[in-house]
């Protein structure tokens, strides 16, 4: 179908617009910040820094002006989204569906354009959006959570694990299976009947995301919450809701840890009063091993930070083809999730590396907890744990040596023995 409007996805911000959202929220990053130490001992979810980031902007960055929003390009945007992972990674990692979903919006085309206008007015009025997709014990591409038709009411029930960003948000976007078998995604408010939230996540990392169990007793569904057939949660149909958009948000939340721990270190070596006899000079800030370290890993910082770059306008051209019901050739989306792939090869490994090596530049102190160094690397490496390498690497092997067009989804669940025997055959 040939459109010839503007794709709301493609739009971008003048720079005046662009600074004075730069003045809005770079104290509020600067806040979280210094606040996140603590927050990482207390290990309790606290809302108020998701508001303040709400209040300043931060939640419409990309929404268009004319719905409330500040129509940031995605390039734009992004360098937002890398600044808040660089305060704290939690609240980035919280708001990865929020982030998600409003590309998922965007980039529809004029067919759902009341879908699209009835959330875009939601999202401009500052309404933020979890998810609930992930389940225990499910087999492999079927939610046990069931969507019903009783009396007349369209009802909900089954429990979801990893439920991210929940806690924090208005909304949540469920994915569940109809009467018919088939999967159906549909959003549900958060203060809905029948909706009990736990904040039961128990990883060593990205403990304050709000990622824990969600459990729907009863809850009743209107039909206009219903997502229009055919555009699931991470379907992969659509650049939108596949791997390569999701694991895009992932690789910035990335970067930014790498760039908070060389933050902090950096910050750590200049406060250092104390050295070591064994040391290369009087003062910890002049040993000329601890500025090779934190040149070396300054380097490291700005390497991923240009792969990362290279991502988001790509991702922009595809995500206005979409919306144009266009879709780019598949050997383009191919060379897009092939190239998302490559970067969280180096981006994943790199940032977690620099996570360890900071620890290099001074002794007991950097341990304390009331620097919580270690907790980049718990974050990082809980990151980098929700999609194995070692599975990308081979898939992009596989689309280098035999041309096969790298996984677009995924799904985790317990396997069945004819899945097993087959993957075991492919391998």
């Amino acid at each position: 179908m040939t459109q010839t409007f503007v794709p709301l996805t493609a739009q971008a911000a003048d720079e005046d617009t662009v600074q004075q959202l730069w003045d809005q929220l770079t104290p509020v990053f600067d806040d979280i910040a210094a606040t996140a130490p603590q927050r990482d001992a207390a290990g309790t979810t606290d809302t108020s820094p998701v508001e303040e980031l709400r209040a300043a902007g931060f939640t419409r960055l990309r929404v268009p002006r004319q719905y409330g929003g500040h129509g940031l390009s995605l390039p734009q945007a992004y360098e937002f989204f890398v600044a808040l992972a660089a305060a704290d990674s939690n609240f980035a990692q919280a708001l990865r569906a929020h982030w998600s979903f409003i590309e998922d919006v965007l980039s529809r085309t004029d067919e759902q354009a009341e879908f699209q206008h009835r959330w875009l007015t939601r999202l401009g009025a500052g309404d933020i959006i979890g998810n609930a997709i992930t389940e225990r014990g499910n087999a492999h591409g079927e939610a046990t959570t069931r969507l019903s038709q009783r009396d007349g009411q369209w009802v909900l029930n089954g429990t979801k694990f990893y439920s991210t960003g929940t806690g924090y948000a208005d909304w949540i976007a469920v994915a569940a299976t109809g009467d018919d078998g088939e999967p159906v995604s549909l959003t549900v408010p958060v203060g809905a009947p029948g909706i009990e939230i736990l904040d039961d996540w128990d990883g060593f990392g990205q403990r304050l995301t709000a990622s824990g169990t969600t459990h729907f007793r009863n809850v009743v569904v209107d039909e206009s919450e219903l997502f229009p057939v055919g555009y699931g949660l991470d379907s992969g149909e659509r650049t939108a809701y596949g791997q390569a958009a999701w694991q895009t948000v992932h690789l910035a939340t990335l970067v930014g840890i790498a760039q908070a721990v060389l933050r902090d270190g950096t910050e750590y070596v200049r406060s250092r009063t104390r050295t070591f006899s064994h040391g290369a000079a009087d003062a910890v800030r002049h040993d000329p091993q601890v500025l090779q370290l934190l040149g070396e890993l300054s380097a490291q910082v700005r390497g991923i930070e240009t792969i990362f770059r290279a991502i988001p306008p790509l991702l922009a051209e595809h995500f206005a083809a979409d919306a144009r019901d266009q879709p780019l050739p598949e050997a383009e989306i191919d060379a897009l999730y092939a190239q998302v792939y490559q970067a969280q090869q180096i981006i994943a490994p790199l940032t977690l590396e620099i996570a360890t090596k900071i620890f290099e530049v001074g002794g007991a102190s950097a341990t304390s907890q009331l620097r919580a160094l270690d907790r980049h690397w718990r974050n990082a490496r809980v990151l980098a744990s929700h999609n194995p390498l070692i599975y990308r690497a081979r898939i992009l092997g596989d689309y280098l040596v035999n041309g096969k067009s790298p996984e677009r989804k995924y799904t985790v669940g317990q396997a069945s023995t004819s899945s097993s025997s087959g993957l075991a055959s492919a391998l």
